[in-house]
């Protein structure tokens, strides 16, 4: 097949030529942009089902050589477009949550350590009950270790409760969404 040599491509045998002819000169080309071996075919590949669809529109070899070669070249392009734009926001996106994390450590320090100064000013049983309630230790457990009734444990609590929220009145919007 000479490049002026004129094609019919509604002639399946002559695409199956003109797919042998080319297929593995533009893998190679499209590999040298995308730096992918599958990536290159199924692009070659896609461009290749252009053709097919636009066969009406070619007359020539050099036609469809022109037409193949350059939808390969702006398929890669594109591809590689994709990549530069799907990294650059997953970069954005990865500053974006570690500076959200950062803040929220932030915040959830200073607030731990504000209700822990809170509970510094309790009276020492109430301190003590809180304490070990912070550490999600049951009603039951916080009698056991202090050696104090369940009853005891439940209203020192309570009345704990009360005074951390007259302690903490300036931030407790603030607590409750944390």
């Amino acid at each position: 097949m000479n490049n002026d040599e004129k094609i019919d491509l509604t002639d399946g045998q002559v695409f199956r030529n003109l797919f042998d002819r080319y297929y593995v000169p533009l893998c190679v080309f499209a590999e040298r942009y995308v730096e992918d071996e599958e990536l290159a075919s199924d692009i070659v590949q896609d461009c290749f089902a252009g053709l097919w669809q636009k066969q009406s529109d070619f007359q020539f070899v050099y036609q469809v050589r022109s037409f193949m070669y350059t939808c390969v070249r702006n398929s890669c392009l594109n591809e590689l477009e994709h990549r530069r734009v799907v990294s650059g926001y997953q970069e954005k996106t990865m500053a974006r949550m570690e500076e959200s994390t950062f803040h929220d450590r932030l915040i959830e320090e200073e607030m731990h350590r504000v209700v822990m100064e809170a509970v510094d000013k309790l009276p020492r049983q109430s301190r003590n009950i809180i304490r070990l309630a912070l550490e999600n230790n049951s009603n039951a457990e916080i009698a056991d270790k202090l050696s104090v009734s369940k009853e005891t444990v439940h209203t020192l609590k309570k009345g704990a409760y009360k005074n951390l929220r007259a302690l903490l009145k300036d931030y407790y919007y603030f607590v409750l969404f944390l």
